[in-house]
């Protein structure tokens, strides 16, 4: 059902990519019927109608290369490696290896994502972590989730828009917090008391770890 979602996510033009459809199958992936919030979640409006996802022809998407560097759609069905950027299947990966579902294998994962993928769960086991959709911003393309460990959160946020975004951190999350960051358009893990706004670029994704 997840990757099958992806599939469908990315097969359309990056103008067109309703991230109200990632949330529904992830949602029905981890075993609601219906997506479940708490009074901080935040969605946006312009949430399209719900969206019936069905196996496709190109259902059975694999991870990128495991050299990202080489050639960063190899492995990935036809119809998706000639139109993904980089920038696009890093998200791809991502969202296939940081979440608690079952990840592809090792050896088809990149070096960068296996380098977060490790560092987070210094913490604990991805598939431990309890995990909650926090950000579903169907007008801005952005998308984001927490998995919380016990001594640790880690917020995963994507933005699949054109635009740069402030970002979506959840409610409550205090302007002065110690943080390690790691963004996918500059893959390395930056420790840092926050003191102002931060960002996400076009097409990248994000993760905050808090400890």
């Amino acid at each position: 059902m997840w990757n099958s979602a992806l599939c469908s996510f990315f097969t359309v033009n990056s103008d067109k990519r309703d991230v109200a459809l990632l949330n529904e199958a992830l949602t029905n992936a981890l075993g609601d019927k219906e997506p479940v919030y708490d009074e901080k979640t935040v969605i946006k409006e312009g949430t399209a109608e719900p969206t019936n996802i069905t196996e496709q022809a190109c259902a059975a998407v694999t991870s990128s290369s495991a050299n990202l560097s080489d050639n960063l759609t190899s492995g990935l069905p036809s119809n998706l490696s000639s139109s993904l950027s980089g920038r696009e299947s890093r998200l791809l990966e991502m969202l296939q290896a940081v979440t608690v579902l079952p990840s592809p294998p090792l050896n088809t994962m990149s070096t960068e994502v296996l380098t977060l993928t490790s560092f987070i769960e210094q913490y604990g086991q991805l598939d431990s972590a309890d995990m909650r959709i926090y950000e579903v911003d169907v007008a801005n393309q952005l998308f984001a989730y927490e998995l919380r460990f016990e001594d640790a959160r880690a917020y995963v946020m994507y933005n699949f828009s054109f635009d740069t975004h402030p970002l979506p951190l959840p409610l409550g999350f205090m302007a002065s917090t110690k943080v390690t960051l790691y963004r996918t358009d500059n893959p390395e893990f930056k420790r840092f008391v926050t003191n102002g706004p931060l960002s996400i670029t076009y097409h990248s994704g994000v993760v905050v770890i808090v400890d």
